[in-house]
């Protein structure tokens, strides 16, 4: 028997930016207890590309990433946003981010990082046979480094992505790159 859903009687939205919203939910659970503060995070839902190129190299880049304070090498990502599919983010935030494009996409899977608290989700789209045509348009808010091609043998037995999504993201693509 599947679990029963909560029952959500009322939201107080205490936070409302454009990087987050912060909720306050007043919450009925299966059990009948009722819990008047569970906090809800929403972000924009996102994007992660696993893209090779040509030669079957993954598509990567060095990113600083504020909120831990490090630099990683992650893969081509962004928000889902202005009403575009995630195939369509993918390829506007591949060229933008690695000036790199592909004409073999496909949407791959829909990751759910922390669905106790934060509701939004990230599609992982797999681009093939990439190529380099023009120069990256970082955003204001990103400092990435140059691309980083990263062959199979280049990865295998290191730990080379820090995060959570990027691996995941190539778990179901390419896991001969983890």
């Amino acid at each position: 028997m599947e679990p029963k859903p909560w029952q959500k009687n009322a939201r107080k939205t205490v936070i409302d930016s454009k990087f987050l919203k912060v909720h306050f939910d007043e919450v009925t659970l299966s059990s009948g207890v009722t819990i008047d503060d569970y906090s809800v995070v929403t972000l924009p839902s996102g994007v992660v590309v696993v893209a090779t190129d040509e030669d079957g190299r993954l598509v990567t880049q060095y990113e600083y990433k504020y909120a831990i304070d490090k630099v990683i090498l992650n893969l081509p990502s962004g928000s889902v946003e202005g009403g575009k599919s995630p195939l369509e983010m993918a390829a506007i935030e591949l060229k933008e981010e690695t000036g790199y494009m592909s004409d073999d996409m496909e949407l791959v899977g829909t990751l759910y990082e922390y669905p106790s608290k934060l509701d939004h989700v990230i599609h992982i789209v797999r681009a093939k046979n990439a190529k380099k045509v023009s120069d990256v348009q970082h955003e204001t808010t990103e400092s990435i480094g140059p691309v980083h091609l990263l062959s199979a043998d280049d990865a295998r037995g290191k730990s080379v992505f820090n995060t959570t999504y990027a691996v995941s993201a190539l778990a179901l693509t390419l896991p001969e790159f983890l």
